[in-house]
């Protein structure tokens, strides 16, 4: 007789399967119908994931075009460029004299890519603010993005982490209050971006706030499902009691429920 928990395995391994083919399908059609947006991109089963990701945003694009689905694009072609710079060994400014299929897919991306950086450098949409901010130093960008603070158009676990690690040098008593604001802003069976939870813990770490320093290191490493934070190494900074230790973890336990759920608030 068949165990319950193999049966379990057996469907969930089917039910994966069956996700699988149905992606390759759509990206099947997507191709067939739209040859323009997968032809030039090598399929040598290098970079697989990346390429499907670059198609089925050109697709979106195609299907809605908007400053929004431009950035994601421009966020598909970026991780492309990486992949395919690891498999070559060959960084993208310098690939215009090599000559091969996948050095070729290497180009169209990274033209691609150009031209939409070229086309979003005026928008206001604020994940192509921070890009610009990141990727060309655009301060305009930066001021921009930091105009919108305190707007519904920041509403945004991800912005509110951008939005903190600006004011993380110059205010991090702010930078501590944006980002678990943007704790705030997770909805249960939300993916957590466990960036926010580290900043957190380094940033009270830098006000020489020590228990919550090593509260929300707790919290991040519940998270991040690895390392623990562990209380012989914290004591080189700060020593807490047994007690402290035990308040704290009690508190981190209810905090990664709270988050878990949707239900954090500071």
């Amino acid at each position: 007789m068949t165990h319950l928990p193999l049966r379990r395995a057996a469907v969930g391994l089917a039910m994966g399967l069956s996700l699988v083919a149905c992606n390759d399908d759509r990206l099947q059609n997507i191709c067939a119908s739209h040859p323009e947006l997968c032809q030039d991109l090598v399929d040598d089963g290098w970079c697989r994931y990346e390429r499907t990701d670059v198609i089925r945003a050109r697709f979106t694009l195609k299907q809605e075009a908007s400053d929004r689905h431009k950035f994601e694009l421009m966020s598909k072609l970026e991780g492309y460029l990486r992949c395919i710079e690891r498999s070559t060994h060959i960084e993208y400014k310098y690939a215009k004299e090599r000559k091969s299929d996948r050095v070729e897919g290497m180009l169209a991306a990274g033209a691609e890519l150009e031209r939409l950086d070229g086309e979003t450098r005026q928008s206001q949409d604020p994940y192509l603010l921070i890009w610009h901010w990141t990727n060309n130093t655009n301060e305009q960008a930066r001021q921009q993005f930091l105009a919108q603070a305190g707007t519904p158009a920041l509403e945004e676990p991800a912005l509110q982490l951008a939005l903190g690690g600006i004011y993380a040098k110059t205010d991090p008593e702010r930078a501590i209050q944006v980002m678990e604001h943007g704790l705030s802003l997770y909805r249960e069976g939300d993916e957590v971006d466990s960036r926010l939870l580290t900043s957190l813990s380094t940033l009270h770490m830098g006000q020489k706030h020590y228990p919550d320093a090593y509260l929300w290191g707790k919290v991040s490493a519940a998270f991040l499902g690895g390392s623990e934070v562990s209380a012989k190494r914290f004591s080189l900074y700060h020593s807490l009691s047994k007690a402290e230790l035990a308040s704290l973890d009690a508190q981190a336990a209810e905090l990664v429920q709270q988050i878990k759920a949707g239900a954090y608030r500071p």
